[in-house]
Parts: C-alpha cells; sequence; structure tokens
C-alpha cells in the first residue's frame, strides 16, 4: 500500500498525510508485514514512532509470527526497540521457530540488541523449539 512504500522508504511527511487522511494503519502487504513492521525492518525510526503515536496494533504479525520486535532484533537500532518496548510491546513473544527477540538476536549476533534486551528484562532462560 501507499502506507508501507512511505515506511520502506523513510517519508514520515507522507506517513503522516495518509494518517490524517484515514487509511488503515495496520493492513498486511503481499508479505503479510504491516507498516510498522516494514518502518522497522527498514530502520525509519521516524516513520516507526508515527504509527505507534497513532495506534499501530502490536500484535500483529507475519507469516511466521515475527512481531515488530523480531524485526528490531535484526537491525542495528535499539531506540525504536525502545519505543515498542515503551508501547507494551511484549518482549518475550515467540516466532514460529520459538524465537524471542532476545534469542534471535542471539542467532545473528548482534551483540547491542543482545546487551540492550538483557538490560530491559528479558529473560536469559528461554528457549527456541529445538530446546
Amino acid at each position: 500500500t501507499p502506507l508501507h512504500l512511505a515506511c520502506a522508504n523513510g517519508y514520515p511527511d507522507v506517513v503522516s498525510l495518509l494518517l490524517e487522511r484515514k487509511c488503515n494503519l495496520n493492513l498486511l502487504d503481499n508479505d503479510s508485514l504491516t507498516p510498522l513492521i516494514k518502518a522497522v525492518q527498514c530502520q525509519n525510526e521516524e516513520c516507526a514512532t508515527i504509527l505507534l503515536e497513532h495506534g499501530a496494533d502490536l500484535n500483529l504479525v507475519d507469516t511466521k509470527n515475527n512481531t515488530a520486535l523480531h524485526y528490531a532484533a535484526s537491525g542495528q537500532n535499539t531506540t525504536i526497540a525502545a519505543k515498542l518496548l515503551r508501547h507494551k510491546m511484549d518482549i518475550e513473544a515467540k516466532n514460529k521457530e520459538g524465537y524471542t527477540p532476545l534469542l534471535l538476536a542471539i542467532k545473528e549476533n548482534n551483540l547491542a540488541m543482545v546487551d540492550f534486551f538483557l538490560k530491559n528484562g528479558a529473560n536469559v532462560n528461554v528457549s527456541d523449539n529445538s530446546k
């Protein structure tokens, strides 16, 4: 959708305009990604912030049950992850493989995110589907 494109390409003014015009901010694209997930995936913090302020649904997941926080775990921007947590996103949400955002950050050797999740109370004893 135009909102997905604006979020993916980092156009916060377009995101704001579309939301002012009452576009649906929780539609899924062909990859089952919400505009919020797309903004987080593409590291567009300002777009993600606007969506959060307008009440984007934090419970929507992609086809593999990844939340926006899982996508943040793959990136380098802990500020986006912090904003998601401030909006009460579940730090212990598991995707289809049983990975929480912390486990995904560990799997991807993303040390900054591992440190961030640990400092924000992620369960260090969690296990994935393989135990």
